[in-house]
């Protein structure tokens, strides 16, 4: 499994932008972008190991919002956004791998900027998930 501490995204709002007759990711979602491949190598040169273009994914995800509710943004906002540079950085081939995904907002640690919590695990085609709390135990337990 891989748990890896990631910025706080940018919401999908602010993701595209019309260039002329073309869509482009806006400067802050390059830049988000950028950031998130830094935390990945940085992650890599620790030991950490990309998933396989063959592996199914399970993925939990808790959003640690910052104080400031100005700066909140929308789970589904944020989701698009943090798996799209995730595959980018290399952390999964293609985000169509994801099976599970189970997203949670949680208290932030740094109370200033927030951050992102997610644990990435292969999974087999069929998962038994407890329906109780929705929680893919198979991720949590670990």
């Amino acid at each position: 499994m891989l748990t890896i501490d990631l910025p706080f995204p940018v919401t999908a709002n602010a993701y595209w932008m019309i260039a002329g007759r073309r869509l482009i990711k806006t400067k802050r979602a390059r830049a988000y972008i950028a950031e998130v491949v830094l935390y990945w190598l940085n992650a890599k040169a620790k030991g950490a190991q990309a998933f396989g273009e063959d592996e199914t994914l399970a993925m939990a995800i808790a959003i640690h919002y910052p104080t400031d509710k100005r700066k909140w943004i929308d789970q589904d906002n944020a989701l698009k956004v943090l798996i799209d540079a995730m595959e980018t950085a290399g952390i999964y081939q293609n985000d169509n791998q994801i099976r599970f995904i189970q997203i949670s907002r949680e208290e932030a640690k740094d109370k200033t900027i927030g951050g992102v919590r997610v644990n990435i695990k292969a999974c087999p085609h069929e998962m038994e998930l407890n329906d109780k709390n929705f929680r893919v135990e198979e991720i949590h337990n670990a």
